[in-house]
């Protein structure tokens, strides 16, 4: 509730449209479903199953960034997980610390972390952290720990952190239209980086859980449900848009 599309507003449609034709024709690394059945799946008795093998993955994510702008950049930072070749090739030794750690080893001082946060709104600011910096890290975690985390990271949670969201601010995620926008709609899709959007998520600000209108205080809403979109479903998370 409060994340749908907004039939009225045809400027915001022929943005999304602009966005949908700027898709490249070769596509980079992506997980792609081999079988109609989703990555997470719930079982009979209300819990959650994961089918990773249900999922191929095709070449590597090729990237132009060295050093800090690899480090800087969460869709290709993966931490202390670099191997020495990776890290000369990408300039990045000397960067992050010197020992290597594997994904399940930091995936277990993540869950560590996380469960040691005595509020649900501190176990979402500590995953939104993560998000923020690594999230090969933050996907991984969330599939593993599913159950667990989903509630964090979506509803219930995401209730109250849309209700203190200009308090919690962190970070920019998504883009925000408003009515300082029109006519201008169109060419601001340009702004977002990411050409190839495939799953774009839409919310006005109101309904939000039964809140109210939260207004741009409900981007919490697409970037939250976005996050379970990649999570379960195998989206690549370059090709998401919160609005």
């Amino acid at each position: 509730a409060g994340a749908h599309p907004v039939p009225h507003s045809r400027m915001l449609s022929r943005a999304f449209s602009r966005i949908a034709r700027r898709a490249p024709a070769v596509r980079s690394w992506a997980a792609e479903p081999v079988t109609p059945r989703a990555l997470v799946t719930t079982s009979a008795d209300g819990g959650f199953v994961v089918h990773p093998e249900d999922y191929e993955f095709k070449q590597p994510q090729f990237t132009r960034r060295r050093g800090m702008g690899i480090v800087h950049d969460p869709i290709v930072n993966k931490g202390t997980a670099f191997s020495l070749p990776e890290r000369d090739r990408l300039h990045i030794r000397g960067m992050v610390p010197p020992r290597e750690l594997g994904m399940d080893v930091q995936t277990q001082k993540i869950i560590k972390g996380f469960r040691a946060c005595e509020t649900d709104v501190e176990k979402h600011l500590f995953l939104q952290g993560l998000q923020d910096r690594n999230e090969t890290l933050f996907y991984k975690a969330l599939l593993d720990n599913i159950e667990e985390m989903a509630p964090i990271v979506y509803t219930p949670v995401v209730g109250k952190v849309c209700q203190q969201f200009g308090h919690l601010f962190r970070r920019t995620r998504g883009m925000y239209f408003s009515s300082q926008d029109r006519g201008q709609m169109a060419s601001m899709v340009y702004n977002w980086p990411h050409d190839d959007v495939q799953v774009i998520v839409v919310t006005d600000g109101s309904r939000i859980l039964g809140l109210g209108d939260l207004g741009a205080n409900g981007m919490g809403i697409p970037v939250g449900k976005l996050s379970l979109y990649v999570a379960a479903g195998g989206v690549d998370p370059r090709r998401t848009l919160p609005v």
